[in-house]
């Protein structure tokens, strides 16, 4: 995205991470941490006011590995799970977020729950907190992929059949997908 901060882009009138912020909090996830890095000030000034777990990331620079250490090391003892959800991801719909953590529950909180869209692993997941430790050694701009395929009989892919959880908008091109659909939509 060059210099533009992606989380910041208007969607429907809102700020993307907005919109998967009150996702966020319409699924009745509890709790619910925000991790920022790139123009915290910004990012932390549109974000809904019932937040308040917001964490800074100071290593931003260093990828996405650094922002799940900051989200893994600052969740409470008696968290069982942890659900990673990217904050460029608008499409990104309640329901989806609340089969996911039926699903986790369900299997007691055992088992790598994953979204699946036509067979591949797609986001949102949640991890179990027995996978905690290895997310926190995590180096670099790698998410949690190489942890779901060394324990694939322990994971479970949620067939969604929509695109909502591959679309992200990395990308100036993704992006202007995205503004396409809206207008599409309307």
């Amino acid at each position: 995205m060059e210099e533009a901060n992606k989380l910041l882009l208007p969607y429907r009138s809102e700020a993307l991470i907005k919109i998967v912020s009150r996702m966020l909090i319409d699924s009745l996830l509890d709790p619910i941490f925000i991790v920022t890095g790139y123009e915290h000030d910004k990012v932390v000034k549109i974000l809904p006011k019932s937040l308040d777990n917001i964490i800074y990331n100071k290593d931003w620079r260093k990828g996405m590995s650094s922002s799940i250490y900051k989200a893994i090391s600052s969740l409470p003892a008696n968290i069982d799970g942890n659900m990673i959800v990217l904050g460029d991801m608008p499409l990104i719909t309640v329901k989806t977020l609340n089969e996911l953590k039926s699903i986790f529950l369900s299997n007691n909180g055992e088992k790598i729950i994953y979204a699946e869209y036509f067979g591949k692993q797609a986001n949102p997941v949640i991890f179990p907190k027995k996978y905690f430790k290895e997310m926190l050694l995590l180096k670099g701009d790698n998410g949690c992929k190489d942890i779901i395929s060394q324990n694939k009989k322990n994971a479970l892919g949620v067939s969604v059949d929509s695109s909502e959880v591959i679309f992200d908008c990395d990308t100036k091109s993704d992006y202007s997908d995205l503004v396409s659909k809206m207008s599409i939509n309307v």
